[in-house]
């Protein structure tokens, strides 16, 4: 007899054992009510490739008959049996009268506590049980044969001491006087020029058509997008290398209501296949032409910007809240660089299982971040080798990472308090508004409070090996750190796809949250200046080249 997951009553007995996390030091007596004292068994486990071990299990008769007679007495002292008075019926009686429930109850049992206990006994790092095979029980006798999914098997490198390399954060007038200058750029009105024709440096308002002998562009070319072939009160900045090299010259001295109709050479850089040195004729008219004015940096100018400060104080405020985002993302670097070394030092097998479901999971929501943003299915699944590759290989380094985190935590005796555990379901039922109490009895519904325990330890033990390991300077002109992700991300924007690490290694989402009502406008202004350009932000996520579209804007 064979089963998986999922099929009848028996695989049920495989889903209802939690994982077994060595390093959560959870109590056995949790999930065994009554381990049957010295009884002994016999175990046989063969370890298998992609982390998969068999694990056969033989129980002794006397186990399984005093297993049996426990039942029964419990059946007994509730049933109830025409002719007989609670708890007084025979026991051929009960066992006759309720042989198939006794037989359910009975294999549960035994299979539960005796895997917990074989696991225990060999010391098997199992994540969990995928399948039980060939359970026998007899009148007197049990025996199993359950394939297990384990942890990889790999050698700690050292861990303490590791080298990171930290640019220096601190924060210069130099800095300060740019960000000022950003706030004042996204600050600034858009004013109609009626006295002369469109110039470099000006803002004009465009609708256009694209075509390449006679036929939209995107016909031609689908992974191209519409953007390319049309569209309406169109904001470009007049700048060379704006829309495409040269696009804008042809635009020079337009007044509103004039259409040009010009040709465009497709660059050599362009990333879509086919479409360098291809000629677009583009027919565009000019619906508006507008100058860029800048606020003048005075207390009003402060102001708007933060209630009641002048702009010492606004300088002051930006010089905080600088230096706290350079902190911010020195940590994060140094978190990144650890996490990076360690991948190196480690090779492994991965579960199988795992890494496909994680890919899944990644692509999913690779997919929907680049939906949001406008990227039309087409170009996504032309693009499916990539991304599927992509998600595969963080999977593999995230779950990868975990593993190490969790036996550095092992190594080192990094557990999570029950404070800590009830604490993150208190900051769960608060974010969703969901009373305590409840939100305790759907995690353990969902078996997941051992996910936000793993979650707990391994950000603890990041902490651990951070706050260990060796930082040493580097020059300013060099980034610090990086990670395969951040190659991942840049290839992918070549291609206008994003590819997000959207989560922490652990799988935990990654939230900013703005340390000020400073930062707070920096990050509302830098949404805010669509809505005085009407159409820009519709074709920036129409638009599926983020590294030509957003030259479009650029200032």
């Amino acid at each position: 007899m064979r089963f998986r997951d999922g099929e009848g009553a028996r695989a049920r007995m495989a889903s209802v054992l939690p994982p077994v996390f060595p390093h959560l030091h959870l109590p056995l007596s949790r999930y065994v009510a009554d381990p049957f004292g010295d009884f002994r068994m016999n175990v046989v486990v063969e370890p298998l490739p992609n982390c998969l071990a068999t694990l056969k299990v033989e129980l002794e008769p006397e186990r399984v008959e005093k297993a049996k007679a426990q039942l029964v007495q419990e059946f007994g002292e509730h049933a109830r049996i025409p002719g007989y008075r609670p708890g007084k019926a025979p026991r051929a009686v009960i066992e006759r009268k309720f042989k198939k429930q006794i037989r359910e109850e009975l294999e549960g049992k035994l299979f539960r506590e005796a895997a917990r206990e074989a696991i225990e006994e060999r010391k098997l790092r199992v994540l969990r049980i995928a399948s039980v095979e060939e359970l026998e029980l007899g009148d007197d006798s049990m025996s199993f044969t359950a394939t297990l999914i384990t942890q990889p098997e790999f050698e700690l490198p050292d861990y303490k001491g590791l080298t990171v390399e930290m640019k220096g954060a601190a924060v210069t007038d130099q800095d300060v006087e740019a960000a000022i200058a950003e706030m004042r750029d996204q600050s600034a009105d858009f004013v109609d020029i009626a006295a002369r024709g469109a110039q470099m440096g000006d803002y004009v308002v465009v609708d256009y058509e694209g075509t390449i002998s006679g036929a939209p562009v995107h016909e031609q070319f689908p992974k191209a997008g519409k953007p390319l072939t049309t569209n309406t009160d169109f904001w470009i900045k007049m700048t060379e290398e704006a829309f495409f090299p040269g696009y804008c010259g042809h635009l020079v001295d337009a007044r509103p209501g004039d259409t040009r109709e010009f040709d465009i050479v497709v660059p050599a850089d362009f990333p879509v296949e086919g479409m360098p040195g291809t000629t677009i004729h583009y027919r565009v008219t000019i619906k508006g032409l507008k100058e860029k004015v800048l606020p003048e940096l005075d207390d009003t100018f402060a102001d708007s910007i933060a209630k009641g400060k002048t702009m010492v104080q606004l300088r002051e405020l930006a010089k905080e809240e600088l230096a706290r985002e350079r902190a911010s993302e020195a940590e994060a670097d140094k978190r990144a660089q650890v996490m990076k070394t360690l991948l190196a030092r480690v090779e492994c097998e991965l579960p199988a299982s795992m890494v496909r479901n994680e890919t899944q999971r990644i692509l999913a929501d690779i997919v929907k971040e680049n939906q949001a943003r406008g990227v039309t299915d087409d170009v996504l699944k032309e693009n499916e080798k990539q991304l599927v590759g992509m998600a595969s290989q963080n999977a593999r380094e995230r779950l990868k990472g975990t593993f190490i985190l969790l036996r550095v935590a092992e190594q080192e005796g990094i557990r999570a308090s029950r404070e800590e555990l009830l604490g993150r379901v208190a900051t769960l039922a608060q974010r969703t508004q969901m009373p305590f109490e409840k939100m305790l009895r759907e995690l353990e519904k969902r078996n997941a409070l051992e996910q936000i325990q793993e979650e707990i330890i391994t950000a603890k033990t990041l902490d651990f090996l951070v706050s260990n390991a060796s930082v040493t300077g580097v020059p300013a002109n060099r980034p610090a750190g990086g990670s395969g992700a951040t190659t991942f991300i840049r290839d992918c924007s070549r291609t206008g796809l994003s590819f997000s690490g959207r989560r922490s290694m652990t799988g935990s989402p990654i939230r900013s949250s703005p340390s000020s009502s400073f930062s707070r406008w920096r990050m509302g202004r830098r949404t805010s200046i669509f809505t005085s350009i009407p159409r820009v932000a519709q074709s920036l996520l129409d638009w599926p080249f983020t590294t030509r579209c957003n030259s479009s804007l650029a200032t």
